[in-house]
């Protein structure tokens, strides 16, 4: 038998549909995850809950949401909380990625990718707290290497990810006292249809733009499997002690 590390957990993701949040979902479920699986995607979010339910027996409910929507950020939380009652862990996924070289930017791309990617954990995580303080919880959210080092032609989402990366150390500085923690995930360069599906930039030097793996034996993109194990660490009790981490998961690329 499998870890079973999620047995009687509530656990909320955004941006499950596709992608990490799929993958996370999935293998959540695997280890006896009760979800709530919310995305703008609503028939993504629903189909993502038929395999979760159908491939581990699990209960699995999809909510429509729309990270641009503060009301909608407060719906979600609080129809999540209806069903269940309590919420364990929350998963901050949903986020978008624009590029271009920056002097081509208006401030309404650099707002939206903000508010989308940002903001957004703002509102959810404020509206969760009182449940997540109530069972001890905790919460993890998905940054990226690009809000670490940096990344050519996406100043707005890097920037947005060190948001979330310098979210995470604040509140779980300010939260330990009660007993919720906070993590956040670096993912590198994953394939997921956030990325995949880009056109190329006019003039783009990929020797600056693209970061393969160095890992001996793996390709040079990484799957939304490889990160899905690193949320179920930091959303389980096995990751107790941890609170304030940033967890590169990108097989060396931003090494060396």
């Amino acid at each position: 038998m499998g870890l079973r590390r999620f047995d009687n957990k509530v656990v909320l993701i955004t941006g499950a549909a596709t992608g990490i949040g799929r993958a996370t979902a999935l293998r959540l479920a695997a280890e006896g995850a009760t979800l709530i699986l919310a995305d703008r995607n609503l028939a993504g979010a629903q189909a993502a809950c038929a395999e979760a339910t159908e491939r581990f027996g699990v209960r699995a409910d999809a909510i429509a949401y729309d990270a641009a929507d503060t009301a909608s950020a407060r719906d979600m939380v609080d129809t999540a909380i209806a069903l269940h009652g309590c919420l364990d862990s929350l998963i901050n996924n949903a986020g978008i990625y624009r590029r271009d070289h920056f002097a081509r930017q208006t401030g309404d791309e650099w707002a939206l990718v903000f508010r989308l990617n940002l903001e957004s954990v703002f509102h959810v995580v404020q509206q969760a707290l009182p449940t997540l303080i109530a069972s001890r919880g905790n919460v993890v959210s998905t940054a990226s290497t690009a809000g670490v080092d940096g990344i050519a032609y996406a100043a707005a989402y890097a920037a947005s990810k060190a948001g979330i990366i310098a979210m995470t150390k604040s509140l779980a500085t300010e939260y330990a006292p009660k007993g919720v923690r906070f993590n956040a995930i670096c993912p590198g360069r994953v394939r997921t249809e956030i990325g995949t599906g880009l056109l190329p930039i006019d003039d783009q030097d990929p020797a600056i733009s693209v970061r393969p793996s160095k890992l001996l034996g793996k390709i040079e993109t990484g799957e939304p499997e490889d990160i899905a194990g690193a949320f179920a660490y930091l959303a389980s009790d096995d990751a107790s002690y941890v609170s304030g981490s940033v967890l590169v998961v990108d097989g060396a690329q931003t090494v060396g």
